[in-house]
């Protein structure tokens, strides 16, 4: 979404009035005598000591301006993480198709790391666990979302420790089992061993274990 350039105004211009916004009140407008000059959010006129009397020049202006876009990028961007918890690169991916430009995207992003509002260590533990318990998604599976998402593999191993514990993994191949029971024994016996272990890979787990524990599965599930 980008937004319409604002017309410049005769500068150097004095603030003379500074009024809030009727639709937001964190948005202030200033005015030199009748005449608008730039509308601000609060942050910013705490930020440029903003005040009745400020004189703001061409310099000041576009400062006013960068840090305006970067402002509106941080807000969309909080909104998104309000819902529920993003990595960067997913934040940048919805930034940049509302129309925002790079420069703004990442600065506001690189903001929102320093201040913890984005932690991508914590984002990959949390969908770690929820894809897992919740989805039964395997390692794999799970390790090649958060690599699409461009976490750092060094935080994906980290994550998926809490996982592949052999006990976990036995338990979620046999829910899987169990839940594609009756389209397993609807196959031939001779096919039924491949159609689970297919189905299995697919989910996300690793050949090995899934050699490990197929034979049990398939008993399990034709017992």
């Amino acid at each position: 979404m980008q937004s319409t350039p604002e017309k410049t105004p005769k500068l150097p211009a004095r603030i003379s009035k500074i009024v809030v916004q009727t639709r937001n009140k964190s948005r202030f407008s200033l005015y030199n005598e009748e005449k608008f000059i730039i509308g601000v959010s609060d942050q910013i006129i705490v930020h440029f000591k903003l005040k009745i009397g400020t004189q703001i020049d061409h310099e000041l202006y576009q400062k006013l301006i960068e840090s305006e876009k970067n402002w509106k990028v941080r807000e969309y961007l909080l909104t998104l993480l309000s819902r529920r918890d993003h990595a960067s690169y997913e934040l940048k991916l919805k930034a940049l198709k509302k129309g925002y430009e790079t420069t703004h995207i990442d600065d506001s992003i690189n903001s929102l790391e320093q201040k913890g509002y984005i932690d991508n260590d914590k984002f990959a533990r949390k969908f770690t666990h929820d894809k897992f318990e919740f989805n039964k998604w395997g390692p794999e599976k799970i390790k090649a979302e958060l690599l699409k998402k461009r976490i750092d593999i060094g935080s994906i191993n980290l994550a998926l420790e809490s996982v592949k514990t052999e006990s976990k993994i036995g338990d979620a191949l046999s829910h899987l089992a169990l839940k594609r029971k009756a389209r397993i024994l609807r196959e031939p016996p001779e096919k039924r061993k491949k159609k689970l272990f297919d189905f299995l890979i697919r989910k996300g787990y690793d050949y090995s274990d899934i050699s490990k524990e197929i034979d049990r599965l398939l008993k399990h599930i034709e017992s």
